[in-house]
């Protein structure tokens, strides 16, 4: 399973697209709080709830609220858990290749842990069947597809076998065109794998990978590498 799957619930992907007019709005409300910080925390805005009245609200539903899936709800999650591990199986069949997002027990949890979340919120004693539904549609509008869209590619676990292979290759290349003791520059490594052809993306997943390693190590200032193993 990709390791990302078991740190968090729902993956949502935001993207940061250049565009000049928001860039200089952001640009400009950042400045802005920076500007009049203090007499930012002298005014406390008020929304439709005040932010102490919300603060007791989430701290009395974690401390006294604590509910459970109703027996209809949990036969709909069973249920369609059970859907969703046949259409996996089916779909590995008719294709040969597994899926990005293997569904098993740790995906059911999180289902199961955002139903009584939305419970928790009402004050609720029960997860119903409308938790569930609102469950798997904020499971399926998060994770799910920010793995077919292809979103995550690059994210430890999620990369394709294509990819998998041009990262071993340029793993491999890199090692032998670079002995252990050897110092290069880190965007000379980036240009020549990118005159072959290589992604940039691959090429910095493999710097990346070898840094992790202790096999690189960054020096003068993270500009260059040296190769220590």
């Amino acid at each position: 399973m990709p390791t990302i799957l078991s740190r968090f619930d729902m993956i949502f992907i935001v993207k940061d697209e250049h565009d000049v007019a928001k860039d200089t709005r952001l640009a400009k409300h950042v400045m802005q709080v920076h500007l009049h910080a203090v007499q930012q925390e002298e005014e406390e805005v008020e929304g439709e709830l005040g932010l102490t009245t919300l603060k007791k609200f989430i701290a009395f539903c974690r401390t006294k609220c604590g509910p459970r899936l109703s027996e209809e709800a949990a036969d709909k999650l069973r249920n369609r858990y059970v859907m969703m591990r046949t259409s996996a199986r089916q779909h590995e069949r008719d294709t040969a290749k597994r899926t990005s997002i293997p569904i098993t027990v740790r995906q059911l949890e999180a289902i199961v842990r955002i139903s009584e979340s939305q419970a928790k919120m009402s004050l609720a004693p029960f997860a119903l069947e409308s938790n569930v539904d609102e469950a798997l549609r904020l499971f399926q509008v998060s994770t799910l597809d920010a793995a077919l869209s292809g979103s995550l590619s690059g994210a430890e676990g999620f990369t394709s076998d294509a990819d998998q292979e041009e990262v071993r290759r340029i793993e491999r290349q890199l090692k032998n065109r670079f002995p252990i003791g050897s110092h290069v520059s880190e965007q000379r490594i980036i240009q020549d794998f990118l005159k072959q052809n290589y992604s940039e993306q691959s090429i910095t997943t493999v710097l990346h990978i070898m840094l992790r390693r202790g096999e690189l190590q960054h020096r003068m200032q993270r500009k260059v590498l040296f190769r220590v193993r």
